[in-house]
């Protein structure tokens, strides 16, 4: 069962407890009333996900939605079995130093877990060729550029590509500015032609400041004139952005990139 310790506070956070994270995390974006996109924004879930909960939280009565807004019933019959855990959390997810942490377990469990990665410095390993798959011909290295960035802290890049030219086989982080992100994690389970590429630092830090690379990607072509992969605004609902150690957003312009290396 994956789980992850916050390194500030000891709080073990799993797939059992997940569900009444989830709850905790809506029930407190929609103490205002708020439309589903904002939500998407405001928890992080992915769009399955947030939906199967807004079902479960409307049906309870604890969620109503009107004209297009969720916002707080009058009833709040959420099953309560968790009810200590999701109270600590609400509590430690004040604080700035857990955010992060808990962001990266909300990436890693939305969706398939063994499709992501969460450790010091992790290297995923190549992925197999797939039975009936077409023959990978070629291979390409890219690499996920920052230039003149400040404080950065928090990162999440969302990569469109084309799948039935491009296979994604491995994904590495790199040093930025002689520093790697010690929370790091890649998937392409988002959906077909996404990668979602992330890094964090842990604790109460400044960001790092500078220009580098924040991970590496090899892709295995299976034909030589394919579309290049890009960096993507959003896709799927997953964006790319980037935020200071005050987890304030960075604007981009022209800081990400991806860059051909061989």
């Amino acid at each position: 069962m994956p789980e992850v310790t916050c390194p500030n506070c000891g709080l073990t956070i799993n797939l059992e407890n997940r569900r009444e994270i989830d709850y905790d995390l809506i029930m407190g974006a929609t103490k205002k009333s708020a439309t589903f996109t904002e939500l998407l924004h405001a928890t992080k879930l992915s769009r399955k996900t947030l939906s199967l909960r807004l079902k479960d939280l409307c049906r309870k009565g604890a969620i109503v939605k009107s004209d297009g807004f969720y916002k707080l019933g009058n009833s709040l019959q959420v099953e309560n079995h968790g009810s200590n855990f999701s109270r600590g959390f609400s509590r430690a997810f004040r604080d700035r130093r857990l955010r992060t942490t808990v962001w990266m377990l909300m990436l890693m469990t939305s969706f398939s877990v063994s499709g992501y990665a969460l450790a010091m410095y992790f290297a995923s390993p190549p992925q197999q060729q797939v039975h009936n798959e077409p023959v990978i011909i070629g291979y390409s290295t890219m690499a996920v550029e920052i230039a003149n960035v400040n404080d950065l802290y928090v990162w999440q890049v969302a990569i469109s590509f084309n799948a039935t030219e491009l296979k994604v086989l491995q994904v590495t982080p790199s040093n930025f500015v002689g520093l790697g992100y010690p929370l790091f994690c890649n998937s392409t389970d988002t959906g077909e032609g996404l990668l979602l590429v992330a890094g964090s630092l842990i604790g109460d830090s400044a960001g790092q400041s500078g220009s580098g690379t924040l991970a590496t990607i090899v892709f295995g072509f299976f034909t030589s004139n394919y579309k290049a992969p890009m960096i993507v605004p959003e896709q799927m609902g997953f964006e790319t952005f980037l935020e200071d150690s005050e987890l304030a957003n960075i604007p981009i312009g022209t800081k990400l990139s991806l860059e051909v290396i061989n």
